[in-house]
């Protein structure tokens, strides 16, 4: 018996979880972990209902990203009573990750590729490598238009 070859396609890192997708011949396998707990699913596709692509910029991790970086630097500035220089220096070095993440993130965004099939949804997200969420959509469309067709030219 030859092992099953698999494709990674994407991830998706939530608070409460992860999701690793895979590409197989016939379907997407979906890899959910929580915890200790692995979950694997699958989502044929022939089964697919809807593909969607969107971007978004999380307004959550930019209010926190946003609110680090001031908390941040406002106590760099005042560690430092007899030099502001210093003080300055202190707090632009401390909130600095958090500004670049609040940068990178308000200009960048977030592209989602998410399968809907039946019973079950593949979801999965790509910060900075657009041009794939665009490949994997692409993709994914086309492999679910094959299987559709398939039935109807053998029939």
């Amino acid at each position: 018996m030859e092992p099953r070859k698999s494709v990674f396609l994407g991830k998706c890192y939530e608070f409460a979880g992860r999701q690793r997708v895979y590409a197989t011949a016939h379907a997407l396998e979906i890899d959910e972990v929580e915890g200790w707990d692995v979950t694997r699913k699958r989502v044929l596709f022939d089964e697919i209902l809807l593909v969607t692509q969107h971007h978004y910029l999380g307004w959550v991790f930019l209010l926190l990203m946003g609110l680090l970086a001031a908390l941040f630097g406002l106590a760099g500035v005042g560690v430092a009573t007899e030099d502001q220089t210093a003080g300055i220096v202190v707090g632009v070095l401390f909130s600095s990750p958090f500004a670049v993440a609040f940068l990178v993130r308000l200009v960048l965004g977030v592209d989602v590729v998410t399968v809907y099939g039946k019973r079950t949804r593949a979801v999965m997200k790509f910060s900075f490598r657009k041009d794939r969420a665009r490949e994997v959509f692409d993709w994914v469309c086309e492999q679910a238009r094959r299987a559709r067709e398939r039935p109807a030219a053998g029939g």
